[in-house]
């Protein structure tokens, strides 16, 4: 089982108009689109969602969308997985509503230490999201975590770790080695001319590794509505 590629949406780091830049990179590969949209509405939100779903039909792609934090629009519009932030819904709360909702997606959150990756996986997520492994635009001025804190995560948890920050196709190789389940990425594939290419170059330097995940990361297999 090979690792994963999940791209992040941010609306202020892109070059080509964002759901265009999102439709190339799962054209060039991405496991995952996660939506991110931490001020807009929930309408809004929902709207762009619906759209980049329908682009992924019309192209025949079967990347999955997750939805940041917004556990009501992730059920609402029957995605694949909702990622957890630090002030989004606890875990056993969105656990609950999946239970009672029927939804199948899984759930997952960012950590950033060895403490709350093991918190996390207690209260049940899916998978845990790790970083920022490397400097990152998205946390200017805060040190990076690094591989070794990397490693010990993945060591220490039973469930896929994705590690975020910094990741770049010269450095992916070196991330990977440490057994983790796959990267997220923003500035390296929304940053570049051309995502298509930029996913499809990322996609190729995994491929590379010879480390295997420790944990697989399993994606959902439902279809999108």
């Amino acid at each position: 089982m090979k690792t994963v590629l999940h791209v992040i949406s941010d609306r202020n780091r892109h070059r080509l108009p964002l759901l265009q830049a999102l439709s190339k990179a799962a054209e060039g590969g991405a496991d995952v689109i996660q939506i991110r949209e931490k001020k807009a509405p929930a309408a809004e939100t929902y709207g762009m969602i619906l759209e980049l779903q329908q682009q992924l039909r019309l192209h025949g792609l079967a990347t999955k969308v997750f939805v940041n934090d917004r556990a009501d629009i992730g059920i609402a519009a029957e995605l694949d997985g909702v990622h957890l932030a630090a002030k989004s819904l606890p875990i056993q709360v969105v656990k609950q509503l999946r239970m009672q909702t029927g939804w199948s997606g899984l759930i997952g959150c960012s950590i950033h230490a060895l403490d709350e990756a093991v918190a996390a996986e207690q209260a049940g997520v899916d998978y845990v999201t790790f970083g920022h492994v490397y400097a990152s635009e998205s946390h200017p001025g805060l040190a990076p975590r690094g591989l070794q804190s990397l490693h010990r995560v993945v060591d220490a948890l039973s469930i896929p770790v994705i590690a975020i920050g910094g990741i770049d196709r010269a450095n992916v190789g070196a991330v990977l080695d440490t057994g983790c389940s796959g990267i997220a990425v923003i500035g390296a594939v929304l940053d570049a001319q051309d995502p298509l290419v930029a996913t499809r170059q990322l996609k190729d330097e995994m491929e590379k590794s010879r480390t295997h995940p420790k944990i697989p990361f399993r994606l959902p297999s439902f279809p999108q509505s």
